[in-house]
């Protein structure tokens, strides 16, 4: 009797092993499918320039975000000091994230790929996301990441959310998909029926 428990928890051990070897290299490999984004190819170039420029350009952003905070504070403290903090924060909020949606149009005007802006927020909303459920895991208690929350919410989702709003919305209106290379005009000149 005692045999066969052992023999069962064994063969339960190295299923468990197996599936946990399994979820390695299944992860691995996205991983890998992930990060070949950011590689260059034969040729010197990265393979997915876009994905390249705009998580270099949200590390740019990142850094803007804190400057436009620490002056938004800075300047709109005395004024909205005698306010509830609700609305002294939703201002300096705001403030922050209305500066930094006033730099995306003007890059989103230079810019010829009109898909950067967007790009840089979505990146900026995966680090938010990425802070909240690392916050959820780091705090633990209840009642502290409640009050991480409450920063979480004023710092950085409204910004986020304001700057993903409107680069949508810019790219909606000025992004024209390249065409495809049997819809170029030179094409059906060249073609024999």
């Amino acid at each position: 009797m005692e045999y066969n428990n052992d023999f069962q928890r064994q063969i339960e051990d190295a299923e468990r092993e197996r599936r946990k070897k399994e979820r390695k290299e299944k992860w691995a490999k996205r991983e890998k499918s992930f990060w070949k984004a950011f590689l260059f190819t034969e040729d010197g170039k990265p393979k997915s320039g876009l994905m390249v420029y705009t998580f270099c350009l949200s590390l740019v952003y990142v850094l803007l975000y804190v400057v436009a905070f620490n002056f938004s504070i800075e300047w709109l403290s005395p004024v909205t000091e005698t306010w509830p903090a609700v609305a002294g924060n939703l201002v300096q909020s705001l403030a922050a994230g209305a500066a930094l949606v006033l730099i995306s149009l003007v890059l989103h005007r230079l810019f010829s790929d009109k898909r950067l802006m967007l790009g840089c927020h979505l990146w900026l909303g995966l680090y938010a996301l990425l802070v909240c459920v690392s916050m959820v895991f780091l705090l633990g208690d209840r009642e502290t990441f409640g009050a991480f929350l409450h920063f979480f919410v004023w710092f950085m989702l409204i910004p986020v959310i304001l700057g993903l709003v409107v680069t949508y919305l810019l790219y909606r209106r000025d992004y024209v998909p390249p065409k495809r290379e049997e819809d170029q005009p030179w094409k059906k000149f060249t073609q024999r029926r």
